[in-house]
């Protein structure tokens, strides 16, 4: 099926709805149309029935990963440019191995995303270069909030919405991984950690990132008594995040 030739279109399949409506923000801003997809099963069937100029590919997704998403998409016969999304460096290997034409680490930049629409979009303008950040003053090992601003394009109405999605995402995750790890469900426990990995991170939430990253961690190696031990760590930090963002807005 050929591309189409109007604006870029770029399918954008990422399991987290933050980081998701972040990557549209970004790439609409660039002067591209966007479709999306929360997990690889969808994004198979989506790169399977329209054309896209481009795919933007996370790796870690639930119900059919990236790369066995990808691989799909390969055996389909569909031959658009598929970029992955990792919060690790996808070796040349592994590019190969899913048929993944580039890489990039999450949380997505500005200067990896041009360079990469430039590359397979032909899209020659750069976004403009951004004022320079000032925070107001937070604990940085708590919450990065320069980094956060500068993530949200320089812009306080935009980090404000950032923060109450991942807020409210947060809380549903740290919910749910109790839940799973309840359950003994480890497999999806895992998938719980990974979101409220990859969202503090993109978000500079140090001490969440930090944790969930444990808890995740624990979870692949199915120590489900370390991941229980690590819950109130958790939502200690995650308190602690909102106690600061509480100490900003007085």
């Amino acid at each position: 099926m050929e591309p189409l030739r109007n604006k870029p279109r770029i399918l954008i399949a990422e399991d987290s709805v933050l980081s998701r409506k972040i990557a549209v923000r970004i790439i609409e801003n660039c002067g591209c149309e966007t479709d999306t997809a929360g997990n690889g099963r969808e994004a198979f069937e989506k790169a399977s029935t329209n054309a896209y100029d481009l795919i933007i590919m996370d790796m870690c997704m639930p119900d059919m990963d990236g790369g066995d998403s990808a691989i799909e998409i390969r055996k389909a016969g569909v031959k658009t440019p598929i970029v992955a999304l990792s919060a690790n460096t996808i070796t040349s290997e592994e590019q190969m191995r899913y048929g993944l034409n580039d890489s990039m680490l999450k949380p997505i930049s500005n200067s990896e995303l041009n360079r990469v629409l430039a590359l397979y979009c032909h899209l020659e303008k750069q976004n403009e270069a951004m004022m320079p950040i000032s925070a107001t003053g937070t604990d940085a090992s708590v919450f990065d909030e320069a980094g956060a601003l500068e993530f949200a394009g320089g812009s306080r109405t935009v980090l404000t919405q950032m923060i109450t999605m991942f807020i409210e995402g947060t809380e549903k995750n740290i919910d749910r991984l109790f839940s799973c790890l309840d359950s003994y469900d480890l497999q999806q426990a895992k998938s719980a950690a990974h979101l409220i990995r990859g969202e503090s991170k993109a978000m500079g939430v140090k001490k969440v990132f930090s944790s969930a990253s444990e808890i995740e961690e624990a979870a692949k190696a199915a120590d489900r008594g370390r991941c229980l031990s690590l819950i109130p760590v958790l939502k200690k930090d995650f308190l602690e995040f909102k106690e600061t963002l509480n100490s900003i807005r007085k």
